[in-house]
């Protein structure tokens, strides 16, 4: 056999997955330099990169490269998926031993989490909700459509109609009844919210905008009085986790892009998905909010620790530039300022004063100049839960203003009165309340 015919033959048992990776390895080294005189320059480097090591995942681009070696020959091939397969595994493994080597590295700080929550215990959640997944009860059933993708305004707009019917079919039969296992109530279609002991909790699917569908999901945990900013919020583990990736996934195509029919099959994607999005809810999301019962906990320094210690994820497989997840802003502040705002109000509370108004004049003075110009414009902007910024500065000037008062024992009545007065409003923003003006 010549060295020409043991390429083919080599060639093709990598097409038919026959080769492993180690011995594909030792047949390219000890036929490099041959290897480079039968091949053009750019087959070389496709089949063998020079970052090239011993794996299933490099074998899945070897064959994909050979496969396209004889594509480009007229002989197009059917690859086998054994080295796919086997990446997936591989890959898997990975990232498992990736995560538990971060859980290692986290773990004396999670300990003290734990070790915080043992002393302030608080009430489990029992509910079945796996008995939720699946096809909602009662759900009518697909309509027959003589086409795949709308093509005129018409049949975009069936395409709508019938997507939001089945968005709203799976909210009521698999979201509602495990918000409402968790105290919340419902106050719209699609959003449920919760206070107690100063927290709000809330999940609101956002939607339908450009996509027709849902959008995206937001749920947050934050004291009454503040924004859903992102600050103190959940660790990355459980807002980044697999989960999270599985519910993310395909997450457009499904229940947000209208642009398709909506049949049997459609129907039956968008009940997979919310059965993903009741699983990152039920085993992730709510639990970890379970435990966090007062505003006390929320603020709690082994909490603050254990989520800046889980800020950024391990590296992914094969990626060792890019983390899992990476919520870290570093030195970089919020640009409104709203961590300035959620903690100085919390220190007013708790008779840091000093410090509390500190950061709030600084969440003000940062916002300054853009906010009187705006307020010209629109000079009720903080009675608009829409316009965030303008709300939490009014808020922070509102609570400011108590510096100016000399008096102790008054100082901190007036405190707690402005914080009972932005509560009141924010319960409106938070949909937990009716309409509230102020002055």
């Amino acid at each position: 056999m010549n060295f020409h015919d043991e390429t083919k033959r080599m060639f093709m048992k990598v097409i038919a997955g026959e080769v492993e990776p180690a011995e594909w390895e030792k047949w390219w080294d000890s036929h490099r330099k041959k290897l480079e005189d039968v091949l053009n320059r750019g087959d070389f480097e496709r089949i063998m990169p020079d970052s090239w090591s011993v794996s299933y995942h490099w074998m899945v681009k070897t064959q994909s490269a050979v496969a396209y070696h004889f594509y480009t020959q007229g002989r197009p091939m059917k690859i086998s998926d054994y080295y796919e397969k086997k990446a997936q595994e591989e890959e898997r493994r990975m990232r498992q031993a990736a995560m538990d080597s971060f859980y290692e590295r986290v773990a004396p700080t999670r300990q003290q989490w734990e070790n915080y929550l043992e002393g302030h215990p608080t009430q489990p959640v029992a509910f079945d909700w796996k008995k939720l997944l699946g096809t909602p009860p009662g759900q009518k059933p697909a309509q027959e459509f003589s086409y795949k993708g709308a093509r005129d305004a018409e049949q975009r707009k069936q395409c709508i109609n019938e997507l939001h019917l089945r968005l709203k079919e799976n909210v009521q039969a698999k979201i509602a009844p495990l918000a409402k296992a968790y105290g919340m109530k419902k106050t719209g279609p699609k959003t449920f919210v919760r206070e107690k002991n100063g927290l709000v909790a809330r999940v609101n699917f956002v939607g339908y905008f450009r996509g027709g569908g849902y959008e995206s999901m937001d749920c947050y945990l934050c004291p009454v009085y503040a924004l859903p900013a992102g600050i103190l919020d959940l660790p990355g583990p459980v807002c980044q986790g697999e989960n999270f990736h599985k519910m993310d996934k395909d997450w457009v195509s499904i229940i947000e892009s209208a642009s398709d029919a909506v049949d049997a099959d459609r129907v039956q994607a968008v009940n997979q998905k919310f059965d993903d999005i009741l699983t990152y809810l039920a085993e992730d999301i709510f639990p970890e909010w379970q435990k966090i019962d007062n505003i006390e906990t929320y603020f709690a320094k082994e909490r603050q620790e254990y989520l800046k210690a889980t800020e950024v994820g391990p590296k992914e497989p094969w990626m060792p530039w890019r983390s899992m997840w990476d919520l870290s802003t570093g030195d970089q502040k919020h640009p409104w300022r709203a961590d300035a705002y959620l903690f100085g109000v919390w220190d007013l509370l708790s008779g840091r004063e000093e410090e509390g108004y500190a950061r709030l004049d600084e969440c003000i003075g940062h916002n300054a100049d853009y906010m009187k110009s705006l307020l010209k414009q629109y000079p009720k902007a903080y009675n608009d839960p829409r316009d965030s910024l303008s709300v939490i500065y009014f808020n922070a000037q509102l609570f400011a203003k108590t510096k100016q008062i000399t008096d102790a024992g008054k100082r901190r009545k007036a405190i707690r009165e402005t914080y009972e007065e932005v509560c009141r409003f924010m319960r409106y923003f938070h949909g937990l309340a009716k309409r509230v003006e102020r002055s």
